[in-house]
This record gives structure tokens, sequence and C-alpha cells, in this order.
């Protein structure tokens, strides 16, 4: 009787920690996914500025352009 309550305990909280393993995975692989998304955003919002700027024909108006910037 002893041993059949203590192989159902077992049981029991064999499939308690089965759970917990689950979610915890779960929420793992859920988080890996948002930081995907999240670095594809930063990448495309990057990708635009990029764009938005245009070339510079003449590298002396590069320059003038840098020197512009670093004393904003």
């Amino acid at each position: 009787m002893i041993l059949a309550r203590l192989k159902l305990w077992a049981a029991g909280f064999g499939l308690v920690i089965a759970a917990l393993a689950a979610s915890w995975l779960g929420g793992r692989k859920s988080a890996q996914a948002d930081a995907k998304v999240k670095g594809l955003e930063d990448y495309v919002d990057t990708r635009k500025r990029m764009d938005e700027v245009g070339r510079m024909s003449d590298a002396d108006a590069a320059r003038d352009w840098l020197r512009e910037r670093e004393r904003q």
C-alpha cells in the first residue's frame, strides 16, 4: 500500500517536472523568436536610414558632410 502511494506520488512529481520543463523550453523558444524579429526590424530601420542619405559623388562634399555632422 505504501509502495503504491509512493509510486503514484513519484509519477505525479514527474509530470509536474515535465510540465515545468516544457513551459521553460517554450518560453526560451519564444524569446529567441522575439529577439530575431527585433533584430530584423532594427536592420530594416537602419537600412531605410542609410538609403535616405543617398550617395555623394564628390569626396570633398562627403568630408564636409561628416565635419558638419560631428559639430551637431
